[in-house]
């Protein structure tokens, strides 16, 4: 036998694909929606309608008693005032004699159970059981009848419990004779009330019945809202999105008919929105163009630089991402620096490959001297190279031109520094960082456009002057195709195909938040050659 715990069998949820795109919450010991919809209303039904039922049945019970009671006493008096009965209590033998012949066919015609006639000591004269004739009449007031006074009551007689009335009987002159009392038992008033509820019960039922119909309609429909899920499940989902909405770094929005319904607290911390939601949207972002223009855009949010980008989701919703412009261009920049980096390694690495080659050639072939000369004028060139970019004064700038010595040479392009270029010791925050991406981005780009050409060149000249620093790349290729002459640098635009045109879009908004500009032209050199010039200028004074 093994000693494993047996693992729980999957469960398969009937849920649409949409919320097979996270792993909801199941409830496998709660009911389901429908079934607690159901047995809800069930319950409220019975919790309210069963009182409600009892009272009402208390009611009518109550009704009932007083409708015999109201008849018994309307059946009293008119005992009470036949002539026949005044006569037999008057006095006279023979109406005495046929009195209770005659009172029990009255019985018979107003379908009471009981009508006693009595003398003003209570015995009877009349009974429906001959035996009880002379016996004195049980239960309830005798005091009242005797002073002239009508009264009904509830007592339990020789018959049985029961709702009767006492009349007194008045002679002419005014005189009591006697008392006149029609009684109904109680048990024919318990059968007409449950009459009365069994004649109630099937609308009850029905009423019942309706109620859990539309309970059953209703627990349908919230569960087709709910996409077939459970409440837990929603619940829980919810929860998930909102942890990652609110662990996201980006900012975001979501916008129905202008109105903000969804701000993640990035979002609020770019916005500095304290609002409640919902919150109309130009209220936040006034500058956020027509919703027709769906390309990103960059705003000035509460003095900072926020990329926008909108999107449509299918339920027609806006969904609105806020990036810290900063942080992505930080990111760019690493990105594009890891790049330039990874092209230098790998310039060096094929040029270091070629020369071992070489190398191992011409040792095998015995010429030692001419190996020689080949390592002499490779350390010559190193040293030149590194000599012209030393004077520079710093190390990351330096080793950046150093390798882009390589990757020139790897193009077959001549690349020289200017002996002029010639950097101060300390430089304003963030200029060192945007001659970094300068230059990387603009000596790779003309390295390429010279490639391939007689006698490509690019010539490189970084200085200060009085007016601040001077960043200028030239060479000799086909310059700016006119088309791009006025777009060269937005975002995208390249005239080296798609999915290019990033680096000199990076370097004009880095130098533009440094108060700085960045142009070019085509100039000829004294032999007449074109050479296409791109010129940096940065202030000298400290930038923010």
């Amino acid at each position: 036998m093994s000693l494993r715990p047996a693992l729980p069998r999957p469960v398969r949820l009937s849920v649409p694909e949409l919320a097979r795109e996270v792993a909801l919450p199941y409830t496998p010991r709660l009911l389901r929606v429908q079934t607690r919809v159901f047995l809800t209303t069930l319950g409220a039904f019975l919790l309210l309608a069963l009182p409600l039922a009892l009272l009402a049945s208390l009611v009518l019970r109550g009704g009932l008693y007083q409708t015999f009671a109201d008849r018994a006493l309307r059946e009293s008096q008119l005992m009470a005032t036949l002539p026949p009965v005044v006569s037999a209590l008057s006095g006279d033998k023979v109406a005495r004699t046929q009195l209770n012949a005659l009172v029990n066919r009255y019985r018979v015609v107003l379908r009471a159970d009981y009508i006693v006639i009595t003398d003003q000591s209570a015995i009877r004269l009349t009974h429906p059981n001959p035996d009880q004739i002379g016996q004195r009449m049980v239960g309830g007031d005798f005091k009242a009848f005797l002073r002239g006074q009508s009264m009904t009551e509830t007592v339990a007689g020789t018959l049985g419990p029961s709702v009767r009335a006492k009349v007194p009987v008045l002679a002419g002159d005014g005189r009591v004779l006697g008392l006149a009392s029609v009684g109904f038992l109680l048990p024919r008033v318990e059968d007409v009330f449950w009459n009365v509820v069994r004649a109630a019960l099937p609308w009850y039922l029905a009423a019942l019945g309706l109620a859990l119909l539309l309970a059953n309609l209703l627990a349908r429909r919230v569960r087709a809202t709910l996409l077939d899920l459970e409440p837990e499940q929603v619940a829980g989902g919810l929860l998930h999105f909102r942890t990652v909405l609110n662990t996201l770094q980006d900012g975001v929005l979501v916008v129905r008919a202008g109105q903000i319904y969804v701000m993640n607290p990035q979002a609020r911390a770019m916005l500095g929105a304290s609002h409640r939601l919902p919150v109309p949207l130009r209220d936040l972002l006034p500058d956020l163009p027509a919703q027709e223009d769906r390309s990103p855009h960059t705003l000035d949010v509460r003095g900072q630089p926020v990329l926008v980008d909108v999107h449509t989701a299918e339920d027609g919703a806006q969904v609105i991402t806020l990036r810290d412009l900063a942080r992505v261009q930080a990111l760019a920049d690493e990105l594009t620096q890891s790049r330039r980096y990874a092209e230098l390694l790998r310039a060096q690495t094929h040029e270091f490959t070629n020369r071992l080659h070489t190398l191992a050639g011409l040792l095998h072939l015995g010429e030692t001297q001419e190996a020689l000369q080949l390592i002499h004028a490779q350390a010559a060139r190193h040293t030149a190279h590194a000599d012209a970019v030393r004077q520079l004064g710093h190390v990351r700038l330096a080793a950046l031109l150093l390798g882009k010595f390589d990757r020139a040479a790897e193009l077959g392009v001549t690349l020289t520094i200017d002996p002029l270029s010639k950097l101060p010791e300390t430089l304003a925050p963030g200029v060192l960082d945007a001659l970094e991406l300068a230059a990387g981005n603009l000596i790779e780009n003309a390295c390429e456009a010279a490639s391939g050409l007689p006698d490509a060149r690019v010539q490189v000249l970084i200085a200060a002057d009085p007016e601040g620093l001077i960043l200028e790349v030239r060479d000799t290729g086909n310059g700016v195709p006119p088309a791009l002459l006025t777009s060269l640098t937005h975002r995208g635009v390249s005239s080296k195909g798609s999915g290019r045109g990033v680096g000199l879009a990076l370097v004009q908004e880095r130098v533009a938040a440094l108060g700085g500009t960045l142009t070019h032209d085509r100039l000829p050199d004294p032999t007449g050659r074109l050479w296409t010039r791109f010129t940096l200028d940065l202030p000298a004074g400290d930038t923010p």
